[in-house]
């Protein structure tokens, strides 16, 4: 990978401009050359894993393997095995030998994903590797050396972990060399809107449908709505709004019904003492939308949320008002 980028809005696989991202950008950019290990924190769905990948690919290890390790799928009884591996009749079951991660990640780097949920004891024979970079196969007796780069990652505070005896304190300091904060969608201003565009893009393209817009309450409700979910909930939702709808403007009612709560949520109550009738109230809204627009009857629609059509029916019924 070159550090030159194609988009003026992307940074390797990541997708963003805001400060938040230009700050991660800067220390991908940084840590990348040393060989210190990083520790990446930050919600589910925030990039973590896409963080790790681009460390490894600005590195001098980039022509080298990189080997991801969900600690959290670990059970008590194959971790061993999982992370140093073991040969044949190692335990039971071991009906041949098997590579772990360390040996498969050799010259490159090892991304050990849900590090606080690794098993409290192969947490402690991965401090005794990270001190010397020395392993035992499960079932050999023969020291084996490795030179690989460990990232780790977490979604919980790894602080609170260590506080509640979940994650060993010793091991905590030995991999926190260099953190790295993976910022949460809300803390990333119009990056929500870029990362829905993309995923409309590349979805689209798979469905052979055009690549549709944001309607201005579309994008009113994005910009409102905290993404919780962060870059894999947008994912979700651009995916299904794809597969739902061929259409060239993406409205509101269009986003799943928990989003559109949000403008009721936040519309301010006002009281007046003046009720008009609904179609003298509709004709008001629509009319100063047309203006707005210039007289572009279809591009007020898509502002309301209507198709065109609507707004030609309900003009053709005021006139016999």
């Amino acid at each position: 990978m070159t550090t030159e980028q194609k988009h003026s809005d992307s940074f390797g696989q990541f997708i963003g401009t805001s400060s938040a991202m230009k700050k991660v950008y800067r220390q991908i950019m940084n840590y990348a050359p040393l060989d210190n290990c990083v520790f990446i924190t930050g919600e589910s769905g925030t990039g973590k894993e896409i963080c790790a990948q681009s460390l490894h690919s600005y590195s001098d290890r980039h022509n080298k393997s990189f080997i991801a390790l969900n600690c959290a799928g670990l059970t008590e009884t194959l971790a061993d095995s999982a992370l140093f591996g073991h040969v044949k009749g190692g335990f039971t079951g071991a009906h041949q030998s098997r590579d772990g991660a360390i040996k498969r990640a050799e010259g490159g780097t090892l991304f050990l994903d849900e590090i606080c949920d690794m098993p409290l004891s192969l947490q402690a024979k991965l401090l005794r590797f990270c001190q010397d970079k020395t392993y035992y196969k499960v079932g050999c007796d023969q020291l084996k050396k490795a030179d690989i780069r460990i990232i780790c990652a977490t979604n919980k505070d790894p602080l609170t972990e260590v506080a509640e005896q979940k994650f060993r304190e010793d091991l905590y300091y030995r991999l926190y060399e260099t953190p790295i904060e993976m910022p949460p969608i809300r803390e990333r201003g119009d990056d929500a809107i870029t990362i829905a565009e993309h995923f409309f893009h590349i979805y689209s393209l798979e469905q052979n449908k055009p690549t549709p817009e944001f309607s201005h309450n579309a994008l009113k409700l994005f910009k409102q709505y905290d993404w919780l979910g962060n870059v894999r909930e947008i994912q979700n939702i651009a995916k299904k709004i794809i597969s739902d709808h061929t259409v060239n403007v993406v409205t509101a009612n269009m986003l799943p019904d928990h989003i559109q709560k949000i403008v009721f949520k936040n519309q301010p109550q006002q009281k007046t003492d003046i009720i008009m009738p609904l179609w003298k109230t509709e004709k008001s809204v629509i009319e100063h939308a047309i203006a707005y627009c210039d007289g572009n009857i279809v591009k007020a629609a898509a502002m309301l949320d209507i198709s065109p059509s609507t707004i030609y029916r309900k003009r053709q019924n005021w006139h016999g008002n």
